[in-house]
């Protein structure tokens, strides 16, 4: 059984039946207990285990992606997401999953899985290479509407410097947001404008949905460089916002 499960990195108990139809079910359980137990096969939830190269007391994630997904029901999101579309430099080790009603942290090996429950937010995926991701255009809405899960924001404009987005599809996800997301996204899109990246169609309608003041950090300090364009008090600084543009 267990030379049939290392073809794969993820085995689901539900169909083992089918795979072994001569064993029962009793049994199947059996053995998965004794090779988790023998450190063959790591329990990730009630059905579903990783599976191992070779027996170890301590747990090797050779998929982070994959294994986020066993373990949440969603897709790949924020930082893990622009890592899959290679517009992030470093490999990250906390992978986000996108839930639509469940937040929660895994530590499994070197890695941490974080689900974050995003409501009706959760939409916009894609296949990719087998993996549920956000869409392109997704991905930088969810980062925008939580930038501290994107990498923060210097991580964020240096992907969307580099990406190929559905500028229409990105903006239709701000139609039902509040005005302060709008404005302290159009503030960060006009910085861009000197990557030559941003078109001025997104800018006009982030300009129409100014209304009150607000801060770029939310929670941050209350001081910092007030835009009277954008009515954002900018409190963390463009020296930080493009630090990659502006030392390479």
């Amino acid at each position: 059984m267990f030379n049939a499960m290392r073809s794969g990195e993820i085995v689901d108990a539900e169909e083992l039946p089918d795979t072994f139809p001569e064993i029962k079910s009793a049994r199947i359980n059996k053995i998965l207990s004794s090779l988790s137990s023998k450190g063959y096969i790591y329990r990730l939830k009630k059905g579903k285990y990783l599976v191992q190269a070779e027996a170890s007391d301590g747990v090797v994630v050779e998929d982070p992606y994959k294994t986020a997904l066993a373990i949440f029901s969603g897709y790949i999101g924020f930082s893990s997401a622009l890592r899959v579309y290679d517009m992030l430099d470093y490999e990250p080790f906390t992978v986000f999953v996108v839930t639509n009603g469940r937040s929660g942290i895994r530590k499994i090996g070197q890695y941490e899985f974080r689900a974050v429950a995003m409501g009706k937010r959760a939409s916009g995926m894609t296949n990719r290479n087998g993996l549920y991701v956000s869409t392109v255009a997704k991905t930088f809405f969810d980062c925008f509407y939580r930038p501290q899960y994107g990498g923060g924001y210097s991580a964020i404009t240096k992907g969307l410097a580099e990406a190929k987005i559905d500028w229409d599809e990105f903006i239709s996800y701000f139609d039902s947001e509040s005005g302060s997301l709008c404005q302290r996204t159009g503030y960060v899109l006009e910085m861009m404008k000197v990557t030559g990246t941003v078109p001025d169609s997104a800018l006009e309608y982030f300009r129409k949905r100014v209304k009150n003041n607000t801060r770029l950090l939310p929670s941050g300090k209350a001081s910092g460089k007030y835009s009277s364009k954008w009515k954002v008090m900018d409190n963390l600084g463009e020296k930080n916002i493009m630090s990659w543009w502006h030392h390479g």
